[in-house]
């Protein structure tokens, strides 16, 4: 097959207007008669009832168009439209995996936000070049140049203009002014030398110096239009179709065939795996997840709501099956047996709710949809508290554990009742040295541990381990590292204790051991010295969120109050255009939980809040 396929990410926050551009883009292509509208429910991509209802994104959705028409294709673009809630975010990292860039948007009357930085920063960090699409420049107050300069001190260059004010694109017309040609050269040397030779190249090579300078990440071109009115939409399919032919030529492996992305349960094909194939694959082949293998039974081609069943895949198309369900999303499709490591970092779940069913009878029903519920998103896991038996729903926010019960309440028909949703605490310990002599006795203090000599320390981070500066036999090592990660690993209220390293110094062993398992009491030892000690030793610490708030003028000092009610640190508050302020701020995550509701009354639902939730050793909050 000769038809190139160009797999673009697009990526903004929210409402800067992902969905509404990827409906102008299927309907520009003849994919739907008119474009549907997200307040409506009727968008191609934004079709869960959730997603519907609040009106966002929730799940990374593909469309597949051939381009610029079905019959006599020249390109298949592969859109990954991804959700721009911060609390889905482990949606847009694993289409990263499978974008071949990211197709930025930004909202040109509200300016660069904290989240589009943070798309920018892991797009550069993945290597992949980025194309920036200003929007809704129809509007009145829109903005060109504040976003432009933002973007500079973001990638720290100068991104380049592509489109004037009259909508056209000098560099593909190949009609415009030197000074419209040159940025797109003048970071080659050879084509700057080429020009130097006949300045009647300059169109040509400035093309040619788009495409490699943008797949080298040596440019960041951006455009611009409305998503909503259509323009600037049909020059940005032109471009794609252009950065499509330049594209690199990606190696590939027959060992590793392909990379997960995406788990869904489709309403008529049931659970599928999403991936891209990194090699050509067919029905009938056979993938080893651990010792299990797997084959093939079917392949679908799917584009938002529709799919098509087919036998066989080229490398770098975006497919589905039903077959491969063991595998996650950043996981390799491997013919052979390898070590099954996703490609994602962790994904930080800090937010909880605890759930029981209101009859027993239901119980074992009720944990097998939050089985299928895990299943689904790799941002949610369950568990069960072993004091009570209560499950543990663990996610990345409070929209998202929404979500979560309201997809639960939909696979489960009968009663259950649930806690509030709470932030998850952790012990730290305090930055200090603890020299420490663990003992225990036993049977009337006639046979004795012997004494485990160390020093409490802090790591300086969030990591915690046992170190020996003495030789030890291995049985009292292991009784002493088993006992360090047990009491660590639920604290003494049930919280994880980070930040806490042990160093043994020296064993002291008893005059008289007879015959006795030494280990045991040796473990009992550090495990009550331990639990005597890290309670009057450690502070309890929670996540810290950053926010952004965007907010009419009249508003701004309820918004502050409340802010200040829930020991909030302002930042800075900046003044805009249209009567508008935006608030910067941060806080312990625990005293926002509600927040957003609160905002939404407040300001009328005229408030954009941004939150952006941080823990780590430099991000966190001490609870009281």
């Amino acid at each position: 097959m000769t038809v190139p396929f160009l797999n673009p990410g697009i990526f903004a926050h929210i409402d800067a207007g992902k969905t509404t551009l990827l409906e102008r883009i299927l309907f520009e292509t003849g994919k739907i008669s008119a474009p549907g509208r997200i307040e409506e429910g009727t968008t191609e991509s934004d079709y869960l009832p959730e997603e519907i209802e609040r009106g966002i994104s929730i799940q990374s959705t593909v469309a597949r168009i051939p381009y610029p028409d079905t019959e006599k294709p020249r390109v298949i673009l592969q859109f990954v439209d991804n959700p721009g809630h911060l609390d889905f975010q482990s949606q847009a990292n694993a289409s990263l995996l499978v974008s071949d860039f990211g197709l930025v948007l930004i909202d040109s009357f509200e300016g660069l936000k904290s989240q589009t930085f943070q798309n920018v920063e892991a797009l550069r960090k993945s290597g992949k070049p980025i194309l920036f699409f200003l929007n809704k420049l129809d509007r009145p107050g829109a903005d060109i140049l504040s976003p432009l300069v933002d973007l500079e001190v973001a990638l720290g260059k100068e991104p380049i203009l592509l489109f004037k004010e009259d909508g056209s694109i000098p560099v593909l017309s190949g009609e415009g002014q030197e000074s419209e040609f040159l940025p797109l050269i003048e970071w080659d040397h050879g084509l700057s030398e080429e020009y130097l030779k006949d300045h009647k190249l300059l169109p040509k090579l400035a093309l040619k110096g788009l495409v490699q300078g943008f797949w080298e990440g040596r440019i960041f071109p951006v455009l611009g239009g409305s998503a909503l009115q259509g323009l600037g939409v049909k020059e940005l399919l032109s471009l794609l179709e252009i950065l499509a032919q330049g594209k690199p030529i990606q190696s590939s492996s027959k060992e590793q065939a392909g990379v997960a992305f995406k788990r869904e349960i489709h309403p008529e094909l049931g659970k599928l795996l999403h991936f891209q194939t990194l090699a050509p694959i067919k029905v009938g082949d056979f993938f080893l997840h651990g010792e299990k293998r797997h084959k093939i039974e079917n392949l679908y081609q799917i584009s938002a709501r529709d799919y098509e069943e087919v036998s066989a895949g080229y490398a770098g198309e975006l497919l589905a099956t039903t077959s491969l369900l063991d595998w996650i999303p950043g996981e390799i499709l491997s013919r052979h047996n390898i070590e099954n490591k996703t490609l994602l970092s962790p994904i930080r779940k800090q937010f909880q709710i605890l759930i029981e069913p209101e009859k027993e009878e239901d119980r074992q029903e009720l944990w097998d949809r939050l089985q299928d519920l895990a299943w689904l998103d790799e941002a949610v896991s369950v568990d069960i508290l072993s004091e009570t038996g209560q499950f543990r729903l663990s996610g990345t926010g409070e929209l998202h554990l929404e979500i979560s019960l309201s997809r639960l309440k939909e696979s489960f028909s009968k009663s259950f009742q649930t806690s509030g949703i709470k932030v998850a605490r952790f012990a730290l310990w305090k930055n200090l040295v603890q020299k420490v002599a663990f003992q225990h006795t036993a049977f009337d203090q006639k046979i004795s541990s012997g004494q485990v000599l160390a020093s409490l320390e802090s790591s300086h981070n969030f990591s915690k381990g046992v170190r020996f500066n003495v030789q030890l036999a291995d049985p009292i090592k292991e009784a002493i590292t088993s006992a360090f990660t047990e009491v660590t690993a639920r604290g003494i209220d049930g919280e994880e204790v980070l930040g806490l390293q042990m160093i043994v110094e020296g064993y002291e062993s008893p005059s008289e051991t007879k015959s006795f398992d030494l280990s045991s009491l040796i473990k009992v030892a550090v495990i009550k010295g331990l639990k005597d000690i890290i309670p009057n030793h450690s502070v309890f610490i929670g996540p810290l969120s950053e926010l952004e708030i965007l907010t009419p003028n009249q508003y701004l000092g309820d918004i502050l109050a409340s802010l200040a009610k829930r020991d909030a640190k302002i930042r800075k508050v900046t003044e805009l255009t249209e009567g508008r302020h935006l608030i910067q701020a941060s806080a312990s995550t625990q005293n926002l939980l509600g927040f957003s509701g609160v905002l939404r009354n407040m300001a009328q639902g005229r408030g954009v809040l941004s939150l952006d939730t941080l823990f780590d050793f430099d991000n966190h909050s001490v609870l009281f």
